[in-house]
């Protein structure tokens, strides 16, 4: 491609006659010194004429943007580095043109490398040149000229002029639309003759072997100049002249079989087309069948190119044409139990080619005609919470209480009630993210209150109407209700009010920098108010919403009155508080959906976090840790509740973290005591007092001693809690404390050698014999197992040495035993116990084989095996178990990893992979996969991991219907390994913005239809935090804007999104010349500001008063500035 180096416009040349290459011209006259008058002439005025049509743009050209627009507009004009062949000396000499013409363009057919690199060009390659053709792009019809009017932020349009063509024909679609279409042309290797072959008998090697350089007439011209030239005889360049030497195309006739093989392809794609559609006539009632028939449509468009991304009349014909097979469909099915699977994929289908108005008519419609679906409902509920455009906080309110109501009325099942409590842990996160903090906390107040705490004898006697007026009545009465200081619960009859707090504001509003002095006070103002307040508080606020009432719970309370499920009110509190659920076989499938839903999990969001440091490696701190991913999607166990952060996987430290500046929308001390009132409410639930437990000594480790203690006084023979306490004293460093717990512990399961305490002993066991290995004790750890058959252990004979011996009989009695206690397990369905003997099992074969991990991990593939086999466990517990048995075999893998220098890492990676595909969005495996290819330069398994499991084309289940198919922590996941990224493996920040916008999946964006709302992060709130974070940290103040604005968009009830703007995007925050980019200006703070007026979010400092003070002191200033008096009107006649 030819890239002109200036402006200079010569004469028009004489047109000369074609030759033969045998006839040699004479060679023309010397070029003048100077060139000729008119051409000076010529060239002053077109210099003269661009230097009066930019000098308007002379400021912003110096800018980085506009530098990047105009390397973006310009032609390639970098100099390729060709290998030139020494010239043959002609036989007579001949004399040649002069090859000054030469220097006015360059040729390149190689490309730019530093496009993959950088981006963009790289500007200090490009040669000084003009631009000419008034707009035309080189290899794009005359009618395409670029609008630099239009262009902005270093964007290049391209706009076709219609004048003199019929301009209704005129389809507006990329101009590059076509080269995805073209007709690929396949190489081959140029295959060689018998006689280029080299000879193996010759004497000498010689250096031209193939003879496939092109051997040329003596004296024939070489340059690519005459090569390409477009008189010469030979036609026009052919593409293959370009080609390398040793590749040729290969021909019809011989590519015919890989043309078949695409072919045969796309043959298939239609073949099982029609068979689809087959089946789907043949069994109208298939929701199913009709569903995968939908799904292919996407298929027989891209056809072999499945990575072909559709164009924007591709996206919407194809979603054109599922809506027409969704409405046959829906007519052919008749009433079904699963037709709200078609009603939801016609709606999503809809979403992409309908407006705002139509599809909320459409929502409207189907919903009055199909109420009995509570799948439909919530996905409405989705639709109205994220339309920004009819988006308020009262008609959302609304849409949630029609929700509950209706669930409520709809026929007893397993997932009623699992779904009730969903909705309602969505209204009080809704709530509370609108900036209605104490309205959330005191409405699960209210909540637990009247469902754990009710007093027995109003279940008994009085009805519902009586208990519930009842329990107003003690809400009315201010006592101290659960987390506050103080409380013992409703049924104990005996807290005591709480004394009246005084508060007062720290902060003052400054009209002088009124927007960042308003946004201190608010944040302190939404600190303060994270509880509900007592009407004998004091404050120097006069809010009307600090004070939760009687009529404040009235309207909700009955929707949750008679749920008596515990275990799913216990973890709808967890999500709440932005802890990690309580996870069983009861209850594993809605924790799976649950942990990774967009609009529970944004604990990010939730934070005070207001950078992205946690989630970028420190330099110097060697590199990616396999534990810092901040968002957790695992089973949380005894592992990794008392976990080490340097050790394993922490359950509870990022929370203390994010909770103890006191910025977190979570009152960590309120939460705190509400579970140590709920562990006392109910003394038998393990779970929930080791849960506890835990997280009182993350947060306070002297306060979790006592409260261990209290409870060890009040269940003395529950082995969990004595567990906990040992890992409590082994943790502050109080060895010899910690044994001796153990030690006593393990003897009491002995005189019930036969019982349930003798198999549950073997968490006692695991937990002691794993502390051993973290202190790099074998010879404990082995003294331990050898203890085993016995039932006890004696401190006072530890072994003094660090030789591990076991001699054959001991080895097998072990193994016999601990076989035998893991079917027993297995039996009973303890799948902590069952997995615990795995582990036990495991370290015995670790430490008897010289740690070898290979011997070490077959007691997991058999446990895994015997699992498997069993034909009496339900799904949920052999998934619950199966899990565990993972996750406690990649503990084992990291352990060794870090203490042995000698592993092989490909077999970590192939059964980390393995767990990936049993398991493909659990953190544990993510991590330590991501972590184990980091120390190798080769990344792209990773990326491919990763992109494997977050393109999902699967379906839901009916189950499963409400909810997505990639976990938010999944998309999170993808971006932390994006940011964590080394350059050298392809880490740039436009590969990062990728994984930003993959995981948005924003409908307007370039990516394929397939995208669904059930697979994307749109809604989910932490996430365009951290976008706009990220761009911050780059400098990169206009992108933040743009990000910004479209998470309010999609984001429209989060008042905190709504905040980064008076935090983070202001001007006077982003003066530094670095920046890339204006920060928000005064008028553009207010019509934010405006926002979270209209859409009915808390504002708890009101400052519209003096922004119109502010306004009209400007207008007053301007008028005074241009000296225009300002008149005011008489008053008419009569008129005070």
């Amino acid at each position: 491609m030819p890239h002109f180096r200036d402006g200079l416009v010569g004469p028009p040349e004489k047109t000369p006659i074609p030759r033969f290459a045998s006839f040699k011209p004479p060679p023309p006259p010397p070029e003048p010194d100077r060139p000729h008058r008119s051409s000076r002439e010529h060239t002053h005025r077109d210099e003269k004429s661009r230097h009066r049509g930019h000098r308007r743009h002379c400021d912003r050209s110096r800018s980085r943007e506009r530098r990047k627009e105009r390397r973006e507009h310009r032609h390639r004009g970098k100099e390729d580095v060709r290998d030139v062949a020494p010239e043959p000396v002609p036989e007579t000499p001949v004399k040649t043109a002069d090859d000054n013409g030469a220097d006015l363009f360059i040729v390149d057919t190689k490309g730019d490398k530093h496009n993959l690199v950088y981006g963009t060009l790289h500007r200090y390659s490009i040669p000084h040149y003009y631009r000419v053709g008034r707009g035309n792009v080189l290899g794009l019809p005359r009618r395409y000229k670029i609008d630099r009017d239009a262009a902005e932020n270093g964007k290049l349009v391209i706009r076709a002029d219609t004048s003199g063509t019929d301009a209704t024909r005129a389809k507006p679609k990329s101009v590059f639309s076509k080269l995805n279409k073209q007709k690929p042309k396949l190489l081959r290797v140029r295959p060689e003759s018998i006689a280029d072959a080299t000879d193996t008998t010759g004497d000498f090697l010689p250096l031209d072997l193939s003879g496939k350089h092109d051997h040329r007439v003596h004296g024939e011209p070489e340059s690519d100049d005459e090569k390409h030239a477009y008189r010469s005889i030979l036609g026009k360049a052919k593409p293959e002249d370009s080609l390398p030497s040793h590749m040729e195309i290969a021909p019809e006739t011989d590519s015919s079989e890989e043309e078949g093989q695409r072919g045969d392809l796309s043959s298939e794609a239609r073949q099982l087309n029609v068979d689809l559609s087959r089946n789907a006539e043949q069994n109208p009632r298939d929701v199913g069948a009709w569903l995968r028939l939908i799904d292919h449509q996407e298929a027989l468009l891209t056809g072999t190119d499945e990575h072909r991304q559709l164009t924007y009349a591709e996206k919407m014909g194809l979603a054109d044409i599922k809506i027409s097979l969704c409405e046959k469909a829906l007519k052919k099915s008749g009433d079904n139990a699963s037709k709200d699977r078609l009603l939801l994929r016609l709606l999503e289908e809809g979403a992409k080619l309908w407006d705002t108005k139509k599809l909320s008519t459409q929502w409207q419609s189907i919903l009055k005609s199909n109420p009995q679906f509570i799948s439909l409902w919530v996905k409405y509920l989705d639709f109205r919470q994220t339309e920004f455009l009819d988006f308020t906080y009262e008609r959302c309110m609304s849409t949630f209480v029609d929700c509950l109501r209706l669930n409520l009325s709809s026929p007893s099942g397993p997932e009623k009630v699992h779904v009730q409590y969903y909705l309602f842990l969505r209204l009080t996160l809704f709530i509370r993210e609108a900036g209605f903090t104490e309205h959330a906390a005191g409405l699960w107040q209210a909540v637990l209150e009247s469902t754990i705490f009710r007093p027995d004898e109003l279940s008994l006697i009085y009805g519902r109407e009586n208990a519930m007026s009842a329990f107003l009545e003690f809400w009315e009465s201010e006592v101290a209700r659960i987390g506050d200081s103080g409380a013992k619960g409703w049924k104990s009859r005996s807290s005591l009010p709480l004394e009246p707090a005084v508060s007062a504001s720290k902060s003052r509003l400054n009209p002088k920098s009124i927007f960042a002095s308003w946004a201190t006070c608010e944040r302190e103002r939404a600190c303060d108010t994270r509880v509900p307040a007592r009407s004998l508080d004091e404050s120097d606020d006069d809010d009307p919403y600090r004070v939760i009432i009687s009529s404040d719970l009235e309207e909700f309370l009955p929707l949750v009155w008679e749920l008596d499920s515990t275990d799913g009110l216990l973890n709808g509190f967890l999500y709440f508080c932005h802890l990690p659920p309580l996870a069983s076989p009861s209850n594993i499938e809605t924790t799976s959906r649950w942990i990774g839903d967009n609009f529970l999990r944004n604990e990010f969001m939730g934070s005070s976090s207001s950078t992205i440091d946690s989630w970028v490696a420190k330099s110097g701190a060697g590199g990616l840790s396999a534990l810092s991913f901040p968002h957790q999607n695992l089973i949380h166990s005894v592992d990794t509740f008392f976990a080490e952060r340097q050790s394993w996987f922490s359950s509870f430290q990022l929370w203390t973290e994010a909770t103890a500046d006191g910025h977190s929308d979570i009152d960590a001390d309120w939460v705190r005591r509400s579970l140590r009132l709920l562990v006392e409410a109910d003394l038998a639930n393990d779970d929930l007092a080791e849960y506890t437990l835990a997280l009182e000594f993350a947060s306070n480790s002297k306060e979790a001693k006592k409260f261990a203690k209290s409870l060890l006084r009040k269940r003395p023979s529950s082995l969990r809690l004595y567990n906990s306490y040992a890992l409590m004293e082994s943790r502050s460093g109080n060895h010899t404390a910690a044994d001796h717990v153990w030690a006593t512990s393990i003897s009491m399961s002995k005189a019930s050698a036969e019982g349930d305490d003798a198999v549950d002993a073997a968490s006692l066991w695991r937990t002691w014999i794993w502390e051993s290995l973290e202190a790099r004790d074998m010879a404990r750890a082995s003294y331990l197992l050898l203890s085993m058959p016995q039932h006890s252990v004696n401190v006072a004979e530890f072994p003094a040495s660090s030789q591990v011996a076991f001699s054959p009989t001991e080895q097998l009695k072990i193994h016999s035993l601990l076989s035998d206690s893991q079917e027993r397990a297995l039996g009973v369905q303890k799948a902590n116990i069952f997995v615990a003997y795995a582990d036990c099992l495991s370290i015995l074969l670790y430490l008897s084989h010289s740690l070898d991990l290979t011997k070490a991990l077959d007691a997991y593939t058999s446990a895994l095996i015997k699992l498997s086999a069993s034909a009496v466990h339900p799904p949920t517990f052999k998934s619950f178990a199966a899990e565990l048995l993972h996750q406690s075999r990649a503990r084992l893998l990291y352990y060794h990893m870090r203490t042995n220098s000698i592993y092989k890492p490909a077999q970590i990676r192939t059964i980390l992979a393995e767990s990936i595909s049993s398991f493909p969005h659990n953190t544990i495996f993510l991590s330590l996969f991501a972590w184990n290819e980091s120390r190798f330069r080769i990344e792209e398994r990773v990326r491919g991991v990763i992109g494997d499991i977050t393109r999902s084309r699967t379906q839901p289940t009916q189950s499963a219907a409400t909810t997505q198919a990639v976990p938010i922590t999944t998309h999170l996941f993808s971006i932390f390994t994006e940011l964590n990224r080394p350059v050298y493996a392809g880490s740039t920040l436009h590969s990062t913005r990728a994984a930003f916008e993959k995981a948005i999946g924003d409908a307007n964006s370039r990516t394929n239809a397939t995208t669904t709302n059930t697979s994307t992060a749109r809604s989910n709130l932490s996430i365009w935090k951290l976008y706009v974070l990220f761009e911050l940290s780059h400098n990169e103040v206009q992108r933040a804007k743009d990000v910004f604005y479209r998470g309010v968009r999609a984001c429209p009830w989060s008042k905190e999104l709504i905040m980064l703007a008076f935090t983070h995007l202001r001007a006077d925050q982003h003066r530094d010349e670095a920046a890339k980019g204006a920060g928000m200006g005064f008028e553009e703070l207010r019509r934010v500001y405006n926002v979270l007026v209209e859409k009915e979010l808390r504002v708890h400092v009101d400052i519209e008063d003096v922004l119109e003070e502010i306004m009209a002191k400007d207008m007053r200033t301007a008028t005074d500035s241009m000296g225009i008096p300002i008149r005011i009107p008489e008053d008419a006649e009569g008129e005070l």
